[in-house]
């Protein structure tokens, strides 16, 4: 095989599929944070306001749990897809259809049961989309502009998600507005993205004939003794993630049981700190989307990131004023932005297989992202009662353990030898 010529192709990126991952990244990031930075927060509040911690925690763990367990099945079955229509194709477009029901369902929600269902059909639809988007960038994209390619679409979530935090906060009274009020924009944004996007197409003879749940449970197979690079990445930022998962669904809780803001001043202090946050994001994202194709250790940027990360926690731990909290938040969301492609391109660089199965080990690497968001929210109602008892307080405690689990984290990254 000719490995210079096939070099040369795969260096070929078609600029309209790079314009088509960027819109759909928008698309899908701003319909999924309208609900998750506002509305289910709100809508649990109003339903069971006496538990609200512990509701939140649970519909969230849940999405995060099944997302997770989704992810990899949906990923075998993205990379054995041999439709006309391409390979990740039909999965975007199914995907997009079934979060489009769960947006709705949360819309109309009055019960805690009905966010629950809305949250199980938002992973099945969330999990299908996302693990053909996962592997959209190594399929297209060449290694050395995979950092300015991840970082530019983490940009455009972050753009989504400010546009989210700003747009969500003045619907808080008009429930089915504020939970699927981005359902036209995933839609169209969708749409765009498939009439773009040169898939590719999987020839049935290169496809494995075997049983259908043996093809089905291949999507949890891994060995990590096989390719430990790969293990330490996917430990790594399972760890980060833990550390971000702890404050970021309880921010408004922070605010409210913490510093005591008011209903009224509520909607205001929320788009503040969410611009903020977001624009600390953007910055960092800047950083690191240029940073992760220029930098030689991506592994010193994963720790610096959870350094930040760390530092940020204890100012928030501590703030005694939403100013504070402000600048420790915005704090945390640069550090998240600096570490997201430098992860992302770390991820890419230890694929195993010689990159085939893309889809299949970018999904494996949600589970290191969606395990702690599932099991995350569950423990840290837990910490915050622990913190409860003591001077420090549930609140502070639970932005501190975040911390060390960020640190930790960057810590076990550097165990990689493979790729600096």
């Amino acid at each position: 095989m000719d490995t210079t010529t096939g070099e040369a192709q795969v260096a070929e990126v078609p600029k309209r599929n790079v314009l088509a991952i960027l819109i759909m990244v928008f698309g899908n990031t701003f319909a999924a944070l309208l609900p998750g930075l506002v509305a289910m927060p709100i809508i649990i509040a109003r339903i069971d306001p006496a538990n609200k911690a512990a509701s939140l925690g649970t519909a969230v763990g849940v999405m995060a749990f099944l997302g997770m367990l989704l992810a990899p099945v949906f990923g075998v079955i993205s990379d054995r897809t041999t439709s006309r229509f391409g390979m990740r194709r039909p999965g975007l477009l199914i995907g997009t259809a079934t979060t489009t029901v769960g947006l709705a369902v949360l819309g109309v929600a009055d019960s805690l049961a009905l966010v629950y269902l809305a949250g199980v059909i938002l992973a099945v639809g969330t999990s299908m989309s996302g693990a053909s988007n996962a592997a959209l960038i190594p399929d297209c994209v060449p290694g050395h502009a995979r950092g300015r390619v991840f970082g530019f679409a983490t940009l455009l979530g972050v753009v989504a998600g400010l546009m989210a935090s700003v747009i969500g906060p003045r619907l808080i009274d008009h429930q089915f507005a504020m939970a699927a009020g981005g359902v036209p924009v995933l839609v169209l944004t969708t749409a765009v993205g498939l009439v773009l996007y040169r898939d590719r197409v999987l020839d049935p003879r290169d496809v494995p004939r075997q049983p259908v749940l043996r093809t089905l449970l291949d999507g949890y197979r891994f060995d990590p003794r096989s390719a430990p690079d790969y293990g330490w990445v996917w430990l790594g930022r399972l760890l980060l993630t833990f550390g971000i998962s702890f404050g970021g669904a309880f921010a408004i809780y922070f605010l409210t049981d913490q510093l005591h803001v008011g209903r009224a001043e509520l909607p205001s202090v929320i788009s503040l700190t969410s611009a903020l946050g977001m624009a600390g994001t953007t910055v960092g994202t800047l950083v690191g989307l240029f940073a992760a194709d220029k930098v030689r250790s991506r592994k010193s940027m994963v720790l610096a990131s959870g350094v930040l990360m760390a530092v940020g926690g204890v100012v928030a731990a501590f703030s005694a004023s939403v100013p504070v909290f402000t600048a420790g938040s915005t704090l945390i969301y640069f550090a998240v932005g600096v570490f997201i492609p430098a992860d992302g391109v770390l991820c890419m660089a230890v694929l195993p297989d010689d990159g085939r199965n893309v889809s299949k080990y970018m999904s494996i690497f949600t589970i290191a992202d969606q395990f702690p968001r599932s099991i995350g929210p569950m423990v840290a109602p837990v910490v915050i009662s622990l913190g409860a008892a003591t001077p420090l307080g549930g609140y502070p405690l639970l932005y501190l353990a975040a911390g060390i689990f960020a640190i930790i984290g960057g810590l076990l990254v550097r165990r990689v030898r493979g790729v600096l």
